[in-house]
């Protein structure tokens, strides 16, 4: 007996469950895979019902076994059949994710290429249309300088002569951040060394710089993100962390950079820190990392420092 009601409520949950699937072709777009396993459903229900006529009628018993039999077998054929679909949807979504993370790359790059073009495109402009008239200023006033003047004018011009000599001088280094001429002439590896030179003085951190890329040239691309991650870097713990020591490691191999980079200042905890909202730039770091598919990891603890990890694969290096 308890068989026997067993078995109903089994026939009674599997035509339930063949229903349900049945009503969701329609959300399925009517995929072939949920066909054949709703059939699937259809089939052990009544697979059910062969076994439950088979336990009531024992005459009939050996054509209800063999039905029960050969049902289970078509059962098996359905299933099989539905999971080489659904692999194959599942190739399909792969290859999809797959297109979408490129298409997301190629944007990024395009925009990151716009910036530094932009980038370039000011700087040339500073250098080559202000400078100059700066320069025809300086040598205006000096010579006014050289004339007949009074000690309060020549105090005045002399003063002039020296703001525009700062003036000069913060134009080419505003000109150089915007687009580092040192890099697109002599390669990574002098340009994050120059930048490290530049920022040095006895109040700021002793930064040591390790590199086996020597004066090799690698993609634009690549290039500019590794300096400009290097660099924003480097200014948040100038800035943030009151480090004493900064280590920077840049390894490549086989087209594939790892840069390490390392302060000893007093970090963060980021866990409970939104990074994209800190002025530290993490946000734009990540997303000139991810414009080359590269991942970046960072790890820090509060009063112990700040570890960041950047792998980067330059294809055109590689091939």
């Amino acid at each position: 007996m308890t068989v026997k009601i067993a078995l109903i409520l089994s026939i009674i949950l599997q035509f339930a469950a063949a229903i349900i699937a049945i009503s969701l072709t329609r959300r399925t777009r009517t995929n072939i895979a949920w066909w054949l396993i709703s059939a699937g459903f259809l089939l052990m229900a009544f697979r059910r019902v062969f076994e439950l006529f088979q336990l009531l009628d024992k005459e009939s018993s050996f054509i209800s076994g063999m039905l029960s039999t050969w049902t289970g077998v078509v059962i098996s054929i359905l299933m099989l059949g539905s999971l080489i679909f659904i692999k194959r949807i599942f190739n399909i979504q792969k290859r999809m994710d797959e297109l979408r993370k490129e298409n997301e790359s190629r944007v990024l790059s395009a925009i990151l290429r716009t910036e530094e073009k932009e980038r370039q495109n000011f700087s040339t402009e500073l250098h080559d249309g202000l400078g100059p008239l700066l320069s025809s200023v300086k040598m205006a006033i000096s010579g006014s300088l050289r004339g007949q003047n009074s000690p309060e004018e020549k105090e005045i011009l002399a003063n002039a002569d020296k703001l525009i000599d700062e003036s000069i001088v913060s134009l080419k280094e505003i000109s150089n951040k915007l687009s580092p001429h040192i890099l697109n002439n002599f390669g990574l590896s002098k340009a994050i060394q120059s930048f490290i030179t530049k920022i040095s003085s006895q109040d700021s951190p002793v930064i040591n710089f390790q590199t086996n890329t020597g004066n090799r040239r690698y993609s634009y691309n690549t290039e500019v993100v590794l300096y400009r991650v290097v660099c924003e870097l480097i200014t948040n713990s100038l800035r943030h962390s009151g480090a004493g020591k900064i280590y920077i490691s840049l390894e490549e191999t086989s087209g594939t950079f790892h840069l390490e980079y390392f302060d000893d200042g007093v970090g963060f905890n980021p866990a409970i820190a939104d990074l994209a909202e800190t002025g530290m730039g993490f946000a734009n770091m990540k997303s000139r990392i991810k414009s080359l598919n590269g991942t970046i990891e960072i790890s820090s603890i509060p009063r112990e420092g700040m570890r960041v990890k950047v792998t980067i694969c330059d294809k055109q290096h590689g091939d």
